[in-house]
């Protein structure tokens, strides 16, 4: 089998990074080299690398004799890269609401009528992916690569984080869909209005209501009536 090359090396791991964007690969799935060679067409010895390269930006957990396994974040990382998601993504928004051009704003809203397109068909992998993905796009507009490549790492972290504790609604008390469609288009008219700091804000609320949809703090216990239970067997 030919030596691959960088750009493939790349190629893969784009690929698993949207599977795992797109919730397909969920939290604790187990990578098994056998499959990823016989997917990818690529050498056991390519996978690893990739493997590696996944570890080290926190997607993949490899564990010596056991193997990778996509990871499973703890409520308390999860609480940190919100908190980095705000701090990052507030710098992006601020730059890009301050200098909006009529193709940016094109570029915008084209993204989120695919968004909605993909919302109204029930195509629900494909709406995550593209959720995160406008949030790159605002990144890539501001024209600000470090800040950006920072925020690709830790959007596929959001991801395995909302696929692992999403839950009921903290404010409902109940499961309910979030779909944040209409939060992006809210977002995409201050953009475009070069309105700074409505934009800051929103992106700050629609944060914020993504993370009130994960259940990070444990069950309280409830008391047990032992004999109620057992006097129903």
């Amino acid at each position: 089998m030919p030596s691959p090359k960088t750009s493939d090396v790349d190629t893969v791991y784009q690929r698993i990074w949207e599977a795992i964007v797109a919730h397909k690969l969920l939290p604790g799935t187990r990578l098994k080299e056998e499959e990823l060679c016989e997917t990818f067409g690529i050498s056991r010895g390519f996978v690893r690398k990739v493997l590696l390269q996944l570890s080290h930006h926190k997607l993949v957990n490899l564990v010596p004799n056991s193997g990778a396994f996509v990871a499973e974040p703890s409520p308390a990382e999860a609480r940190e890269i919100f908190q980095a998601r705000r701090l990052i993504e507030a710098e992006l928004v601020r730059e890009l609401a301050g200098k909006c051009t009529e193709q940016d704003k094109r570029l915008l809203e084209q993204h989120v009528a695919r968004e909605h397109e993909a919302f109204e068909g029930g195509q629900l992998s494909l709406r995550i992916r593209l959720s995160g993905e406008f949030h790159l796009l605002i990144g890539q507009l501001a024209n600000k690569p470090v800040l950006t490549s920072f925020l690709h790492e830790i959007i596929s972290r959001s991801s395995l984080i909302v696929a692992l504790y999403q839950g009921a609604s903290p404010r409902k008390g109940k499961q309910r869909i979030y779909s944040p469609c209409s939060e992006h288009t809210g977002l995409l008219e201050a953009i475009a209005a070069r309105d700074v700091q409505k934009a800051v804000d929103l992106m700050a609320e629609h944060l914020n209501e993504i993370e009130a949809q994960l259940q990070l703090e444990p069950p309280k216990e409830e008391a047990l009536d032992l004999k109620a239970i057992f006097s129903e067997l």
